[in-house]
């Protein structure tokens, strides 16, 4: 999809109404607390080079007309002292005031949400920097906000970004840096404005939107299943652009600590190429520092292990892509989160977040260079490793390693484990005494577990609705034009369990188990053919896996499998098994079956039992229909 640039922008309720429009695509801590987050930052990474971490490669002069920018005066938030956060069409107005103000930015909308609205994105770039041969001489950075759009404070902090480049005070992020902005993903949640729509939250004072989408959905659990139009216009965008930073700006919840942000995301250490150097050892630090020696405390994310017990130590998140960041670590980006602190005062939280923002813009503008050349070396080499079948293990979601960690001082607050009067649980309440804690913190990553990366994945030709999904990733799908026959490996499903509870609007597969075999199929004309060799591979990859945690057979596009075709009258299963225990191996093999307590007493079971062997049973009934082809050489579908 082409994106079409317009300058020119129309209210929220212009655009409902139908009417033709070019919309397109606190303070902060004391001295104490910064002094605190400097003696946090040497103890947590003593070894960080923040000669690299400045960098090398600007660059050069900022635009010219950069230098004689204009103003499009104060944010709406800023109007209020950062105490309330815009409606959507106040903020629309901002971003028009900034594109009339900066040639440099650009407003438009990339599609509409369920209820009809634009989502808004802002374009940040220096025109004369674009090459015509399709060449990338910058990083692309993509930032989003208000995918929960109760957690807000990320749209007024890119407000306050955009301000400051309008102004020219941030002339090295324009010359070294394209930028993508959408600051209110979730736009339907946007609008359903309340106080009470996150129990703990501290502002804005004038309300704030949901979690959910208009459709009840969780955007940030939609990115494989892309049931949402929104996401389904963020997967296209990105796939245009394919950024190299991605930003998800949030609000947190739970556990008290005195940081005012929380931020990170570590590589997939399964993937290739130097991103976790990148990330651990550079950029992490570089952005601890710059947010402490603007009176910020940050902290790479982490939550207890133990709720009850700090002792137990911190662990980093992990990585699944059906949420934002760990999608577009599938596609190699280096993929960050943000989550600024959910009690502290709306401004602070508004300035943490602003700081985080520029922090990374800045780093990433100081290293551009580099940058590019890491993002790119990695996605070539993952191309490469689909040509290798076999020789590659990729992981299917990632956890904190338990087995490994290091100490750190720890920002906390006390704590004290009460026993509710109410519901006699026991829960963590906290006070606002500070209190430095030394814990572990286990911020590797290692595989919840791990595929051999196949050539591609063959689907039989009855999906076609499975191949539209796929196409919705903007992942190549070629037909075959003519049969195919290879060595492929087999998946039949032995064993399987849904969630009972919806989850999503589903019920997914909570729990599966596979019979695996190799063998030589013929495909015949129709069938599709998904070649891994492709900018989007490891995604579908994540998405056709028989294992991946949240890929397709896990969100119920097969469930049909599942499901028997052949009419069994109770009574007449009832006389097969009495003929059948007359065979004295069977009669043995019943006999053992019965000592498991739950078959016992489940009479279907019994009666499955007898039944499994009968020659009565369909060969499509259980098989997954998504074969991987472990040889070099794919078909040959001439697309």
């Amino acid at each position: 999809m082409s994106i079409r640039w317009s300058r020119q922008l129309r209210s929220e309720s212009d655009l409902l109404a139908g009417r033709e429009s070019s919309f397109f695509a606190a303070s902060f801590g004391t001295l104490f607390d910064a002094l605190f987050a400097a003696l946090v930052f040497f103890c947590l990474i003593p070894c960080a080079d923040f000669s690299r971490a400045e960098g090398r490669d600007l660059a050069g002069q900022p635009p010219e007309s950069a230098l004689s920018a204009g103003d499009p005066g104060p944010t709406p938030a800023e109007v209020t002292g950062l105490a309330c956060s815009p409606t959507y069409d106040e903020t629309l107005d901002y971003l028009r005031k900034v594109a009339d103000t900066c040639s440099h930015v650009e407003v438009s909308s990339f599609g509409v949400s369920q209820e009809g609205r634009p989502l808004p994105l802002v374009l940040v770039r220096d025109r004369a920097q674009l090459t015509t041969d399709g060449s990338r001489i910058k990083p692309v950075v993509l930032i989003i906000a208000g995918i929960h759009s109760g957690e807000i404070d990320g749209n007024d902090a890119v407000q306050l970004l955009l301000r400051d480049i309008a102004r020219g005070r941030e002339p090295d992020i324009l010359a070294n840096l394209d930028l993508l902005i959408v600051p209110i993903f979730n736009v339907d949640g946007h609008a359903r404005r309340s106080p009470h729509h996150r129990f703990t939250q501290v502002g804005p004072a004038n309300g704030f939107g949901t979690r959910r989408n208009a459709q009840r959905l969780d955007l940030n659990r939609d990115f494989t299943k892309l049931a949402s139009p929104e996401c389904r216009a963020l997967v296209r965008l990105a796939s245009q652009f394919q950024p190299d930073i991605f930003l998800d700006l949030h609000t947190n919840d739970g556990f008290d600590y005195q940081y005012d942000l929380l931020f990170g995301g570590f590589p997939d250490p399964t993937l290739p190429g130097r991103r976790d150097e990148l990330v651990r050892e550079r950029l992490v630090p570089f952005v601890v520092q710059a947010m402490a020696a603007e009176g910020v405390l940050a902290h790479p994310l982490a939550y207890p292990r133990n709720e009850l017990d700090l002792t137990a130590g911190l662990a980093t998140y992990g990585i699944a892509p059906h949420l934002a960041t760990g999608y577009f670590e599938t596609r190699q980006a280096i993929s960050m989160l943000s989550e600024s602190h959910p009690y502290i005062p709306y401004p602070r939280r508004v300035r943490a977040t602003f700081e985080f923002v520029k922090a990374v813009l800045h780093f990433a503008a100081r290293n551009r260079i580099e940058i590019v050349e890491t993002i790119g070396q990695a996605r070539r080499t993952a191309l490469s490793w689909a040509l290798e079948p076999g020789r590659h293990a990729i992981a299917l979601g990632c956890e904190a390693d338990p087995e490994r960690s290091h100490p750190i001082l720890w920002l906390g607050k006390a704590m004290q484990v009460v026993k509710s009067p109410v519901t006699g649980s026991s829960y963590a309440k906290y006070a606002q005494t500070p209190v430095t804690y030394e814990v572990p913190f286990f911020d590797r990553l290692v595989p919840k577990g791990t595929a051999d990366m196949p050539r591609g994945y063959l689907i039989e030709k009855a999906w076609g609705d499975v191949a539209a999904r796929l196409r919705d990733h903007c992942i190549r799908v070629e037909t075959l034009r003519e049969p195919f026959a290879g060595e492929v490996e087999v998946h039949r499903v032995t064993q399987v369990e849904f969630y009972r509870a919806p989850r999503q609007g589903h019920h997914p597969i909570e729990s599966i188990e596979f019979a695996v075999t190799t063998e030589r199929r013929t495909f015949p004309e129709g069938s599709y053919w998904v070649p891994l060799d492709q900018p989007a591979g490891l995604t579908a990859m994540q998405l056709l896996e028989p294992r991946a945690p949240e890929g397709y057979l896990v969100w119920n596009a097969f469930d049909t499998i599942f499901e028997r075709g052949i009419i069994t009258e109770p009574w007449a299963l009832e006389e097969n098994a009495l003929r059948m225990l007359a065979d004295p191996a069977t009669r043995a093999d019943y006999e053992a079956a019965l000592r498991d307590s739950a078959f016992a007493v489940d009479a279907n079971a019994r009666l499955e039992f007898f039944f499994a062997r009968t020659p009565y049973d369909e060969e499509e009934q259980n098989l997954y229909p998504v074969f991987r082809l472990m040889q070099a050489e794919g078909p040959v579908t001439g697309e």
